[in-house]
């Protein structure tokens, strides 16, 4: 059975752009958010969110049940860049592309000091309890580079970047055409599994 949803930006919370008492109740179950996958998604939701909103260093959209608002996951967004060398000289920007879209992908690139632009997928969440089957992980992301592709008619743009664990770049990500570009260590306490640093461009290179 399809659970009916509906994305709220959360800024229309703090803005007071929703009844007081229906933005009271989100923002407790905001202050209850759990996902045991991820210490550092419960603490953005719970200590971080709003200060980033009020700040402008990211968006960040909610999925809630549309009989009760339930909250059920969330994503956000922001603004990144790295460095084009270490994107252009990766294994994964190599062999992911052929010569010809590389050159096409890389075409009137403006860089800064080196540095290239990005839209970035910081968060990306589901709450513990809501299974795949009620919030797939494909859909969050659909949705999220709807509002990355809206916001790109006015700023422009044409690379995304995601930092995620392995296992969810090789299960999601990467089935959405991100390609590895660089890797880290894990940057929560006591993690040892490794970290992608992967990107999407925007525009079709053939």
């Amino acid at each position: 059975m399809t659970t009916e949803k509906y994305i709220l930006p959360f800024r229309d919370i703090l803005n007071g752009n929703i009844d007081p008492e229906q933005a009271e109740h989100i923002m407790k179950q905001l202050s209850l958010f759990s996902c045991q996958r991820s210490q550092h998604i419960t603490d953005f939701s719970r200590e971080k969110m709003t200060a980033y909103e009020q700040a402008s260093e990211s968006r960040s959209y909610l999925f809630l049940k549309a009989k009760d608002d339930e909250l059920l996951g969330f994503f956000t967004l922001g603004l990144t860049s790295m460095e084009w060398g270490n994107i252009e000289n990766s294994d994964g920007w190599r062999k992911g592309f052929t010569k010809k879209q590389r050159r096409a992908l890389s075409h009137g690139l403006f860089k800064r000091s080196g540095f290239v632009g990005m839209f970035t997928i910081g968060e990306l969440a589901r709450k513990d309890g809501i299974g795949k089957e009620e919030l797939p992980g494909a859909l969050i992301l659909s949705a999220a580079l709807h509002y990355i592709e809206e916001a790109r008619k006015f700023s422009g743009g044409r690379f995304v970047l995601v930092d995620s664990r392995r296992k969810l770049f090789e299960a999601l990500y990467q089935q959405a055409g991100f390609v590895e570009v660089d890797t880290r260590p894990s940057p929560n306490e006591g993690e040892t599994e490794e970290f992608v640093i992967s990107i999407l461009p925007l525009d079709d290179p053939r």
